[in-house]
């Protein structure tokens, strides 16, 4: 089955809402006020590049758990997560200096870096406008929240490049901040909104969490396991780039400290020369197997959190989606 297939499968119960969803996020670029010459035809680019649709699809399947209506506040929160989740890719790709996304140029590659900030800031406060129009206080902290924590892990990120002392309980931190927050985010939202009891706003919040926490570790396993074409850029470009994620970190500390720590010393050339011979010699450690088991632990754990659920076609999405996340090839 196609990764186009087994989406259309877990967003099933929620397709026609979903749609409404890209829709208007599509249609904001004709929001834009008259005098802001030039501002919508780069939005309409940004907005109209296609995604997985992950974390809107998180809000409507956990609003609708409860088979209640979803209405237009639910409608908005997933519009400002999707929204919110644009903008940092936005800001990641121009910190990033990256070329491409999704197969299409980068905002920073079309207009250079100082317009792409300001269109990343400007789909940053349409999302929290949205946000905002939930009326739902306790959602609104929490979303501005997010957008705190996703900028905390983009600077840790940053700040930790090269940096070989890394610890688990660091990158855990920064992979929280940088990718699990919006999940979570994303499940607190249509629990919230869909009316769900306490207990159940929290173990969706923590669903959204080791979901996220899951898909960064995967995602940075396939640096270490996947093709340049699967992967729409090169393979080791994590490590190309100094950024150390969890498989290195494991493997630093089961024999390969000298070996990355003379990779990270050594010269461009001597990096772009040597790296899949430093990747094979990590991936020997066996650390992306311990990689793979602790994200395989978060899976669980998402199943765990959906226990006492209603069982509905939701819920069935929401498993779904957490195998999905487990065994996506890209």
């Amino acid at each position: 089955m196609s990764d186009v297939s087994i989406q259309n499968l877990i967003y099933k119960p929620i397709s026609e809402n979903l749609d409404i969803v890209i829709r208007e996020i599509i249609n904001e670029s004709e929001q834009v006020p008259k005098n802001a010459s030039g501002i919508g035809d780069r939005l309409q680019h940004i907005l109209s590049v296609p995604g997985k649709r992950i974390r809107p699809a998180i809000t409507l399947l956990c609003a609708g758990l409860w088979e209640n209506k979803i209405d237009k506040l639910v409608l908005k929160m997933a519009i400002a997560v999707e929204l919110l989740h644009i903008a940092t890719l936005v800001h990641d790709d121009t910190v990033d200096k990256a070329d491409t996304r999704r197969g299409h140029a980068t905002a920073s590659n079309l207009w250079g870096r100082n317009i792409a900030v300001l269109l990343g800031d400007h789909i940053f406060a349409t999302s929290a406008m949205y946000v905002c129009e939930t009326g739902n206080i306790r959602l609104i902290k929490r979303f501005a929240e997010t957008i705190s924590e996703l900028a905390c892990g983009e600077l840790d990120e940053i700040l930790s490049t090269w940096q070989t002392n890394t610890t688990v309980d660091l990158y855990n931190k920064r992979i929280y901040n940088k990718t699990a927050t919006l999940f979570s985010t994303a499940a607190l939202g249509g629990a919230i909104l869909g009316g769900a009891s306490n207990e159940d706003v929290l173990n969706l919040r923590e669903y959204g969490y080791n979901l996220g926490m899951a898909y960064q570790i995967y995602d940075d396993i396939l640096d270490y396991t996947s093709t340049a074409d699967k992967l729409g850029k090169p393979s080791g470009n994590d490590l190309l780039s100094g950024v150390i994620t969890l498989p290195a970190i494991i493997a630093y500390e089961n024999g390969c400290k000298e070996l990355i720590d003379d990779y990270v010393k050594s010269s461009k050339f001597e990096q772009q020369t040597n790296i899949h011979q430093v990747i094979s010699k990590i991936k020997n450690t066996g650390s992306v197997k311990i990689a793979k088991k602790i994200a395989d632990e978060h899976i669980l754990k998402t199943k765990k959190k959906l226990s006492n659920l209603p069982n509905n076609e939701n819920l069935k999405s929401l498993k779904l989606l957490s195998d999905y996340i487990a065994d996506r090839s890209y």
